[in-house]
């Protein structure tokens, strides 16, 4: 009975913690377009302070593996946009869906959405998928996921190399950005940027004004003569910018481009 209730007390303290510092699971099971079996997990911040992450998995795959995910949530209509990326920062797919019936005993489910491969288009419907593992309020994640927002990348072994890759029609390539660190001092590194989504914004910190970290996060100001700036937050498997400074700091690089993306680490 005291085994019984001290596991009771663990569940108990990991919802709280949950709802404490405002991230939620969300996991779901069925099958894109009638046809292909599929779990997707991911955590997001239920005041969108951090940008939603987790796993697509493909449980019939010849080599089944958990593929990162990391998008962005619209809370009033109670949607999400994800990315599906591979190890080398390719986008290999695209995922779009809204989610209903959170007071729902069993739990929420995908109410609609697609999935849609960006180079070829080809999709898949997105619906009738329901929470997995669903009990007492709680979505419990297969064994795999292992909540990649909770995992920040630690000061003293940030990557050296961060990377991603869209597929643009209009070129009919890849295209995309990469990131690259170098050692600065304790919690100080440089860095040098390149994005090219459409547009080519690149820049890279001052000689003697590298960024400071707290933590896994930096912010940087005045990157160019237009003073554009932008903050960065950097976790074990991927780092997400942010534009911090007005649209008219864009202007450098023309057409709006900015660092702005999430970018996959491809090189410790």
């Amino acid at each position: 009975m005291k085994k019984l209730s001290l596991i009771f007390c663990a569940l108990i303290f990991s919802v709280i913690s949950a709802y404490a510092d405002g991230t939620e699971t969300l996991c779901f099971s069925g099958k894109m377009g009638g046809k292909i079996s599929v779990i997707i997990a991911f955590d997001y911040h239920i005041d969108n302070e951090e940008r939603p992450s987790g796993y697509i998995y493909y449980p019939n795959a010849k080599n089944p593996a958990p593929i990162l995910i990391v998008g962005n949530y619209m809370e009033e209509d109670n949607a999400f946009f994800f990315n599906e990326y591979q190890p080398d920062g390719t986008i290999s797919g695209t995922l779009f869906f809204k989610v209903d019936g959170f007071e729902y005993a069993d739990g929420p489910y995908i109410a609609e959405g697609e999935w849609k491969n960006p180079k070829t288009g080809k999709s898949f419907s997105l619906k009738n998928m329901h929470s997995y593992n669903y009990y007492h309020g709680i979505s419990y994640a297969p064994d795999w996921f292992d909540h990649p927002i909770y995992k920040h990348a630690d000061p003293a072994h940030i990557g050296k190399r961060y990377s991603y890759k869209t597929w643009h029609s209009g070129q009919n390539d890849y295209m995309g950005g990469h990131v690259s660190f170098r050692g600065a001092g304790k919690n100080k590194i440089h860095f040098d940027i390149c994005n090219v989504p459409n547009n080519i914004a690149e820049g890279k910190s001052d000689p003697n004004r590298p960024a400071i970290l707290q933590g896994n996060y930096f912010k940087y100001n005045n990157v160019n003569e237009c003073g554009y700036g932008f903050e960065c937050r950097i976790y074990e498997k991927y780092l997400v910018i942010t534009s911090t400074t007005d649209p008219n700091t864009f202007d450098c690089f023309g057409a709006f481009t900015t660092f702005e993306a999430v970018y996959i680490k491809v090189e410790d």
